[in-house]
């Protein structure tokens, strides 16, 4: 709850581990609503402010995540930050596949630059489908296993093909990694073509 913004609403978020700072935790929120224009533009400028914090709760995906070695998670938009929170909980533990969907450029760009999914993913697989209209200004070396494409996410197709590279224990190929190089700049039908020879290959 933030009091210098309203003493009577409480408005739950998701905090995930700071990659780049030890003991420290971030907040991705989404700008839309009257309630979270309001906390953008009072925290434009750096500053020190009193909050009141109530939790941790657990997710469904922490559910999830406690029972299985290998599990999927499907986010969109803000959605991500309880699957960040939840791969960094489990890294090297569980092996947890992303697919996240998202319009929002800004929030891809700042994900990418700020969390290297891939290194923490890196025996599953990242699957960001985008919808935006602009073009992403991608980190320049983007992990073999994350793939982004320009596309609503065909979730069946998708989830089998992840299922299917689990089950056959083929893992990820060293000539597929080295494919992934050769097509950072390909067009996204191509890469989606060649992600998906990636996690079918048996």
């Amino acid at each position: 709850m933030c009091p210098w913004i309203s003493k009577y609403q409480w408005h739950a978020f998701t905090m995930f581990p700071d990659p780049s700072k030890e003991n420290h935790s971030m907040l991705c929120i989404g700008n839309s609503g009257d309630w979270t224009k309001q906390l953008y533009d009072k925290i434009k400028v750096p500053c020190m402010r009193q909050l009141y914090v109530h939790g941790p709760f657990m997710t469904e995906f922490s559910d999830t995540a406690v029972t299985t070695s290998n599990a999927i998670a499907v986010a969109s938009g803000i959605g991500i930050t309880p699957t960040l929170s939840l791969i960094m909980n489990y890294a090297g533990r569980k092996r947890i596949n992303i697919i996240w969907g998202c319009r929002d450029p800004g929030l891809i760009e700042f994900i990418l630059h700020k969390v290297d999914i891939g290194a923490i993913t890196k025996n599953s697989f990242a699957f960001i489908f985008y919808t935006g209209k602009r073009e992403l200004a991608l980190p320049k070396n983007l992990s073999a296993n994350v793939f982004i494409f320009r596309s609503r996410p065909d979730l069946e197709n998708t989830i089998t093909g992840i299922i299917t590279a689990i089950h056959s224990g083929e893992g990820l190929p060293e000539e597929l990694y080295e494919k992934q190089k050769k097509i950072a700049n390909a067009p996204f039908r191509k890469r989606m073509m060649i992600a998906m020879t990636r996690v079918t290959k048996t």
